[in-house]
This record gives C-alpha cells, structure tokens and sequence, in this order.
C-alpha cells in the first residue's frame, strides 16, 4: 500500500494554493479502531481528511482544530481533531451504521443529515480558541467545509474529499483544498473555477495515481509548485495519566460517589477504543488528590 502523504502547493505563482493528500492509511486506521461500515467509513474518511489538512495549516505542532458535524441524521455526531503536527483522531456515534443505496455512491449525505451545522473550534493558545459555526449545505462533507471556508473564514475554497471503500479495506482516499488568494487576477480565477470538474473524484485519481503523481494529473495547468510535504497519521494521545487528570477534575463528591456505587470505573477513549480501569484503590487515591486541590 502506497504511504499516505500531504502536500502544501503554490499554484499560478502565487495567487492560489492547494493542499492536496493521500490519507487511504489513515482512514483505514480509523475503520479497524472502531469497525466502521463502509458509509460510516465513508463519513468519518472524509471528515478525518478534511481535518488533517486543516490541521496542516496551523503554525505549531501543539495546536490544534477541533471539526464536529451534527446534521440529525442517523450516524449522529460526526468528530474530528487534528493537530498541527499532522496526528489526526475521530468518531462516529453509529459506527455501523448500514442505509440502502440510492445510486452508484454511499448515501453519506442521508446518514449525515443537513438539518444541523458544522463547528470548527481552533486551539491556537490564545486567550480564546476560534469558534466558527456553519449550517450544513448537504451532509456530504466536503460542500460542507466550502461552505464553512467560505461563510466564516471568508476563503472561498474548493473542496474535494473522497473515500472509496469496500467491506473489509478502504481502497483509496484523499482530498483537495483549493483556495485563492487575494489580489489573484481574474483569468486565475476563472482557471479554477473551470477546473473544478476535474478535482471531484479524488479517491478515483488517488487510487489510479497516488499522491506523487496526482499533482500532475490534476493540477498541471495550475502551474503547481510544490512548497512543503508532510505526512499525516491516526494518533490518539491518550494515557492513564491523562484520564487521571479527567477523573480528579470531576470533584471529591463525584469521586465519592463512584466509589460508593461502583466501587471502581472504566473509562473508554471515544478516539482509539482503549479502556483504562481504575479499582477502588486507585479512586480513593485519586479521591484524595481531589479533596486536596480543592482544599486550596
């Protein structure tokens, strides 16, 4: 399998960019962690990309952008953070989600819905992180985030994502973010906008070119100059001691009260799946850290 990849590109000199990747490794990733249908695969692929090379765009590595899409349809809650490291992580509500088919494509926009928003939430460690809102177009993910480059980053943005998957393997999946920039002359404009056809299926063009050779394939005529590459991964940084921290945050009397009635907890990472178990000891430990910092 061909190594998943991102590359930040210049296009026509200057007056637009694009971010194109290959991101088929990471997507698999996903739908062998939490046992993703092929639509739910399809949803979480496409979110999951988009966020990666969302994430590509922040300054350091330690910050990082939070995607959640909720459209009232029937996968629920559609999550993902990404850091500027290019690490990734996410989930569906209804990882088995299963719908009848309409047409040649998954019904990604039925299982999203569009009666909601997507909500972008960007942690640059500043006094406040950035929250920008947007009603969802369609639930199909990518006309989603044009909408949300658009509407509340006021970039307008072309925006291609694409997973191609069967029952066991994701065959292919990447995606694309054109983006003009200001003062670009009408005649560069109108090249993207006339090459929008061409970027629409990008688990298609990744699948027969890969990341390497798709530069050419799709954005030749652009004038394409390759600025920067990195390579994007699923990584979820949780750890007992993090979820320690989580637990001692709750306050004695929640801790208390858990001791009491379950006489210990289990806590399961909603990003990777994995369970931390923590006995009545290690509450009680714990119980008393928190008796002590809020004693303060």
């Amino acid at each position: 399998m061909n190594q998943d990849g991102l590359y930040h590109i210049s296009l026509m000199g200057g007056q637009a960019r694009a971010i194109l990747i290959e991101s088929t490794q990471m997507v698999q990733r996903a739908k062998d962690i939490h046992g993703l249908s092929r639509i739910a695969a399809a949803a979480l692929g496409r979110t999951l990309t988009c966020a990666a090379m969302m994430g590509s765009m922040l300054k350091g590595e330690d910050e990082s952008i939070t995607t959640q899409i909720k459209g009232g349809g029937p996968i629920g809650t559609v999550m993902a953070v990404a850091h500027g490291d290019c690490t990734v992580k996410g989930y569906v509500d209804n990882p088995g989600i299963d719908l009848p088919r309409t047409g040649p494509k998954l019904p990604v926009g039925a299982a999203v819905g569009k009666d909601g928003r997507l909500t972008v939430v960007k942690d640059m460690h500043l006094r406040e992180p950035y929250v920008g809102q947007v009603n969802l177009v369609s639930g199909e993910i990518a006309e989603d985030f044009a909408m949300y480059f658009t509407a509340s980053e006021q970039t307008p943005s072309l925006v291609s994502l694409g997973v191609l998957v069967s029952d066991e393997k994701v065959e292919s999946a990447g995606g694309l973010i054109v983006q003009v920039m200001p003062g670009a002359s009408e005649a560069a404009i109108a090249s993207i906008e006339n090459s929008a056809g061409m970027f629409m299926d990008i688990s298609g063009t990744m699948k027969e070119y890969h990341l390497k050779d798709s530069v050419q394939q799709l954005l030749m005529h652009l004038e394409p100059e390759i600025l920067a590459t990195r390579e994007p991964r699923y990584a979820c940084a949780c750890s007992r001691e993090r979820i320690e921290k989580v637990l001692i945050s709750l306050g004695a009397d929640e801790l208390k009260d858990m001791i009491q009635t379950q006489h210990g907890a289990q806590v399961d990472c909603h990003f990777c799946n994995k369970r931390y178990e923590f006995s009545e000891d290690a509450l009680k430990a714990l119980l008393e850290k928190a008796t002590v910092r809020e004693g303060q």
